[in-house]
């Protein structure tokens, strides 16, 4: 007997489906014509934070990889200005020739959007790619590609409708939700921008070297700041205890806690994160002790990927500082809420490890829990630091020593 909750899936899936079939219904009736095969002039559009970016990463890659004659231009927004995006995260990267960045109180009016649009008209781009996010609703990607074709585009791919709410709790029971980095290569396999029929292009693709450019100047900076506090003689573990949902943090206490036992073990600790969390990693950081140190709101984005380079892991919540681990390679431990729909943030790559504990309440959306953040607050400190020490070596052993060594 088929399940009311397998009904429920069933039926979001079909009514995404019915939406995505009205989106490249309206997509072919605003270009009709086929897609350019050698365009001069692609735009990609892909706005979020650093965590929306770095999952955005190997999609941007292989549009490089597929169109490398192409001027690219990122179009992005952060959100509210002073935030960190993808300026500061792919500065020199040459995934994108150039990243035009706008921000939030700018197309507040229609006539802060008509002047983003009129700017785009002057580029006149032979191709625009949308990367949407997970949390675009319909009538955001309706208006999305409308405004694309607005500004002049000849040519648009992309507005995929993913994440639909309807029968969340169904969804996440019976669906297996791909990570964000792994939805968007999917999308543009499907659009036939990644050669989907060779055999594992889309995995690899998922898990590239790092495109990232991360300088010399980087480097020395993790370097001296590691040395400044003592910590650049023991393997180096990173815990990032900041989480934009309050339902996403793991009790600072409980990172503490993890983090002790590592520095009794050998370890150092360096606490990242961003300038909204420099009172949680310093509190974190005093109550470790004498082989930890706080570097939140004090490092730039690259200079942050610098240092996770360096770490053996990383301990974190469900953030932007995982998915930086992920494009640099460096293994985690991420701690997830149930709040969401399962897998979709997951760090990208094999190499992680991932707790998350199911609760009746699931899927709930909520950024403030009425039953004080039950599911996060249910990993246990022991089965944390049990998944950590079983990722990293020994302090004194010969990984160890290269990890410090830095060779």
């Amino acid at each position: 007997m088929i399940s009311i909750r397998r009904v429920q899936a069933r039926t979001a899936i079909a009514v995404e489906a019915a939406a995505n079939a009205v989106l490249r219904a309206m997509r072919r009736m605003l270009w009709p014509g086929a897609r350019p095969l050698a365009p001069a002039r692609v735009a990609i559009y892909r706005i979020g934070n650093i965590g929306d970016t770095a999952c955005a990463v190997p999609a941007l890659a292989a549009i490089r990889r597929t169109f490398p004659a192409a001027h690219i231009t990122l179009i992005t927004s952060p959100g509210a200005r002073g935030l960190p995006g993808a300026s500061e995260l792919l500065a020199g990267a040459g995934t994108t020739d150039d990243i035009v960045t706008y921000y939030a109180d700018e197309v507040a009016n229609v006539r802060g959007r008509l002047a983003l649009i009129r700017a785009m008209r002057v580029r006149r781009f032979d191709l625009w790619i949308e990367l949407p996010v997970v949390a675009a609703t319909f009538t955001t990607l309706v208006r999305n590609m409308i405004a694309a074709r607005l500004g002049g585009a000849r040519h648009g791919l992309g507005w995929r409708h993913d994440g639909l709410r309807l029968f969340a709790r169904a969804q996440s029971e019976q669906i297996d939700f791909p990570p964000e980095t792994a939805r968007l290569l999917a999308m543009l396999a499907a659009l036939g921008l990644i050669p989907a029929d060779r055999p594992g292009a889309v995995a690899a693709a998922a898990s590239p070297p790092s495109p990232l450019a991360i300088g010399a100047v980087d480097h020395a900076a993790a370097a001296r700041l590691l040395a400044a506090h003592g910590l650049n003689a023991r393997p180096l573990v990173i815990l990032a205890p900041g989480a934009k949902a309050p339902p996403n943090r793991w009790p600072p206490d409980r990172f503490a806690a993890v983090g002790a036992e590592l520095a009794s073990r050998g370890y150092a600790l360096a606490i990242l994160g961003g300038t909204d969390d420099r009172a949680l990693a310093e509190d974190v950081a005093r109550a470790i002790g004498y082989a930890a140190a706080s570097f939140a709101g004090r490092t730039t984005v690259l200079e942050s990927c610098a240092m996770l380079t360096r770490a053996a892991l990383l301990i974190c919540n469900d953030s932007g500082v995982q998915h930086l681990a992920a494009l640099v390679g460096t293994p985690s431990v991420s701690l997830f809420s149930c709040r969401d729909f399962r897998g979709k943030w997951f760090p990208s790559g094999a190499h992680h490890v991932v707790l998350r504990k199911e609760v009746d309440c699931h899927t709930c959306f909520l950024d403030r829990c009425p039953r004080g953040n039950l599911c996060i607050n249910l990993i246990e400190p022991a089965e944390v630091l049990d998944r950590a020490l079983a990722l990293i070596p020994a302090p004194g052993s010969g990984a160890a020593r290269r990890a410090v060594s830095g060779s």
